[in-house]
């Protein structure tokens, strides 16, 4: 009887110990977001199903694109966040434009990019970010490919970062670390810890 009671603590621990190595190595990095290939699509019904909500991402390596259909309103934005000047190509009932970065925005009005930049980031998150499955950590689910989307669109048209796939990724985390670091009272005469990607694996830390 002893013997099974040890089987049966040895095996729950030792499945325990696999799921959480599992998620652990699929949590992406930087890089591996930066340099990943995919695409996922994001449903959901509005007026009681009578009309669908849609929000596409295709993306490759440093070509993104993403397509948003809210009621009879359809968006395709193309963004290469490896192509300068920092720019995105809008298309609205078919008519194409491109809309450059001038500077941070400050608010949606103060230019056209600005506008349809935080067009864009709403329906990441309001669309994308909510209502998309799965884990944030794993670039494998839905959820985790529309995060990777939303960090490096953040850092490209938000910030003004150019990427590269032939130096070293910029951290996509880094903002977010500064803003969890702000909400920590350090004691007197310490300094701030110095701000570094971790690149090791780790379990996942929760939803968006």
């Amino acid at each position: 009887m002893s013997c099974l009671k040890f089987s049966l603590v040895a095996y729950f621990i030792l499945s325990a110990g696999l799921v959480f190595s599992e998620d652990k190595v699929e949590k992406f990095t930087s890089n591996d977001c930066l340099m990943s290939k995919f695409d996922t699509t994001i449903e959901r019904g509005e007026l009681w199903g009578l009309m669908k909500r849609v929000l596409t991402i295709k993306k490759d390596v440093c070509q993104i694109s993403v397509f948003n259909k809210k009621k009879f309103f359809e968006t395709d934005y193309k963004i290469d966040i490896c192509r300068e000047p920092i720019h995105m190509k809008v298309t609205v009932r078919g008519s194409l434009d491109v809309h450059k970065r001038s500077g941070k925005c400050e608010s949606k009005t103060q230019s056209e990019f600005c506008d349809f930049w935080s067009q864009l980031k709403s329906e990441l998150e309001d669309q994308g970010l909510i209502f998309a499955q799965g884990e944030r950590e794993k670039i494998s689910s839905s959820h985790g490919k529309v995060f990777c989307t939303y960090l490096l669109l953040n850092k490209y048209l938000g910030e003004g970062v150019l990427f590269s796939k032939y130096t070293d990724t910029e951290n996509i985390y880094l903002e977010k670390l500064k803003t969890s670091l702000k909400k920590i009272k350090m004691p007197k005469n310490e300094t701030s810890p110095v701000l570094k990607e971790d690149t090791s694996p780790q379990a996942p830390q929760g939803r968006f």
